[in-house]
């Protein structure tokens, strides 16, 4: 009984795979644009209107939002966390980013993304933060 030559099919199967290769990384580069990475934590959260918060921070206590801006500068320090002033819709407000956070490394300039708790008093307390 003869057997049959087995070859490998060529560059048709390298063309494939890399043709794959290609489309599982444009996936993953939509998902990510699309929210589904490490910005899931944002995704369907209300942004915090700025306005309404220095109005009456209290009434929005126990509420979850997202807050946009830019770090001025950080207002104090301790080893419960730090207090951060950002730039939000044109107005500044504090925010307290916790010890949890103390490898990120936050400096005035810089753009981020907070998801934030008010809290008691009106505080607005970081939950989740990433760069902009």
């Amino acid at each position: 009984m003869a057997r049959r030559n087995r070859q490998p099919k060529g560059p048709s199967l390298v063309l494939g795979l890399a043709l794959l290769i290609v489309l599982l990384s444009g996936g993953f580069a939509v998902f990510k644009l699309a929210g589904g990475g490490s910005s899931g934590d944002f995704r369907g959260l209300t942004s915090l209107n700025v306005s309404e918060y220095l109005e009456n921070s209290k009434s929005l206590q126990g509420n979850v939002y997202m807050v946009e801006g830019r770090v001025e500068d950080q207002l104090g320090w301790s080893l419960d966390g730090r207090v951060l002033m950002v730039v939000s819709q044109g107005e500044p407000v504090g925010v307290k980013v916790p010890a949890d956070f103390s490898d990120q490394n936050i400096q005035a300039g810089q753009s981020f993304a907070f998801k934030v708790r008010v809290v008691e008093g009106g505080i607005l307390l970081v939950e989740a933060l990433e760069k902009a």
